[in-house]
Parts: C-alpha cells; sequence; structure tokens
C-alpha cells in the first residue's frame, strides 16, 4: 500500500476533485478559498528519499514545502552529496522550510523566548547557505509548549499555528498510521483505488497534509525494514563523498550491516 506510485495517485486523484496545492503563506488566512491543500515534507532522516519524492511530484506539476533538519540523526545537511540533493530539490521548484528539533529544547528546559531565537538562527542560516527564502517552520517531536502556549517564530509561519490553520484539516502519514488509507472502506471490485480516493472525501475542505517521503519511497516494508534502508541509504551517500575526497579510503565496496 505505502509505494511512491500509489502516492503519486492519491495526489492525482486530489487534483481530479479540484485540489489545488499552494505553499505556506500567510495570505492563505485572508484568501479563505476552499479546496486549497498545503503539502509539507518533514524530512527527518533521508534526503535521497526526499528527492525521489520531489521528482514524482514535479512530473504531475505538483509543489510542495519541503522542511530539513539541522539537527537529523542520520543525514548533515552540510554534506556534500546532501547539499546537491537540497538544491536539486529547489530547482524542481519547490519551496524549503525548517524543521526544528523542539524537543531537544524541551530536554534542555530551554525557554520559548530562546527556542524563537534559534528557530530564527537555523532558518537564517538555511536562506544563507541555499540562498533561498524559508517560509515555514515545523516542529521534530513537539512538546505539549507548542500546542499549549505557543512558539513565535517571527514571520515565518509556524505549521501548527491555530490562527493561520485552524479551519483546516490536518492529515499526517506519521509512524506510517495514514487515516486516508487505513480507515477508508473497500470494495470487491478495487479495493486499492477505493483507498486512493481518500482526499476526494475532504472536498472541499482546506487542509495540511503532511507526508514522510521515507515511510513511501521504500515500498511494502514494515516500519522497521524501511528504518534500515533509510540508514544503509545514508552510508551510501556517506561513500558517495568519500569516494571523491577521500584517497585513503579506496574503492568503493559493500557494507554489511547487521540488524538484530
Amino acid at each position: 500500500m505505502y509505494s511512491l506510485s500509489n502516492y503519486i495517485v492519491l495526489l492525482q486523484n486530489a487534483l481530479s476533485s479540484g485540489y489545488i496545492f499552494v505553499p505556506f503563506s500567510k495570505n492563505i488566512i485572508n484568501e479563505q478559498k476552499s479546496g486549497i491543500c498545503v503539502l509539507r515534507h518533514d524530512v527527518d532522516n533521508d534526503l535521497s528519499a526526499a528527492l525521489k519524492m520531489a521528482k514524482a511530484e514535479s512530473k504531475i506539476g505538483i509543489s510542495a514545502t519541503y522542511f530539513f533538519m539541522l539537527r537529523s540523526p542520520c543525514y548533515n545537511l552540510m554534506s556534500r552529496q546532501n547539499h546537491l540533493y537540497v538544491n536539486e530539490i529547489i530547482n524542481l521548484g519547490h519551496n524549503v522550510g525548517l524543521h526544528y528539533d523542539q524537543a531537544f529544547d524541551s530536554i534542555r528546559n530551554i525557554s520559548t523566548e530562546d527556542t524563537s531565537c534559534l528557530i530564527h538562527d537555523e532558518a537564517s542560516w538555511i536562506e544563507k547557505v541555499f540562498q533561498i527564502s524559508v517560509s515555514a517552520v515545523s516542529f521534530h517531536q513537539p512538546s505539549s509548549v507548542v500546542f499549549q502556549e505557543g512558539i513565535n517564530c517571527g514571520s515565518r509561519i509556524n505549521t501548527y499555528d491555530p490562527d493561520v490553520f485552524n479551519e483546516f484539516v490536518y492529515v499526517s502519514d506519521s509512524n506510517r498510521v495514514f487515516p486516508l488509507l487505513e480507515n477508508d472502506e473497500t470494495t470487491e471490485n478495487n479495493p486499492l483505488a477505493k483507498k486512493l480516493n481518500g482526499l476526494k472525501k475532504l472536498w472541499p475542505k482546506n487542509f495540511q497534509l503532511l507526508i514522510h517521503p521515507m515511510w513511501w519511497v521504500y515500498d511494502n516494508q514494515t516500519t522497521e525494514e524501511v528504518w534500515n534502508e533509510v540508514i544503509k541509504s545514508n552510508f551510501y551517500q556517506m561513500q558517495i563523498q568519500l569516494l571523491k575526497t577521500e584517497r585513503a579510503f579506496g574503492k568503493k565496496r559493500e557494507f554489511k550491516l547487521s540488524f538484530s
């Protein structure tokens, strides 16, 4: 069920229903239009998966906002290969946001005021390095502070801001639990087509759709198997740079990782 091809069918069905895909913008609250989808990707761990999704979306004329992390446990946003991946995603016409690790601030008991300053610093860094505008901020593993007190993101949109998205339906595939697939009805003739029509049921409501690329790029795998693929993917990306820059590394070779 979770595959890149099925994800594209899901989007195509939304387009055929009349949905318009728009970027994060504070103008959304002023337009008050119906049939709007704000498509968001929190790129937690795998930039190569994000690029594959970005290419597939571009082919059907859809642009999304890709939120990149500075504290990802798996990828270095400044490595040569990952820098090129981000550039390619931008060149495909997609927008960029900051995926801020608010959970780390919560662990360190950092105030919301200090978090706001750190958000500004990280977003400004991405803007400077990639020569783009960071339009919005999403939060990685947000604590209750994000929802109860709120965090000031300055001129950038907080993807959880109720003043902007109160009238939007929020749909997420976090941990590969996706209600538009899991809870939809099926038919004997074509259960898959019925499931992938889930977005049509929302018409003409506006919605924010959060999709994590890694859940869809690695076909028909359990969540644990997807994580194995993500880890191997990042090792492969690391080796690309090592082969090009570190002569002492030697020839390209396959690393056999043991998962237990």
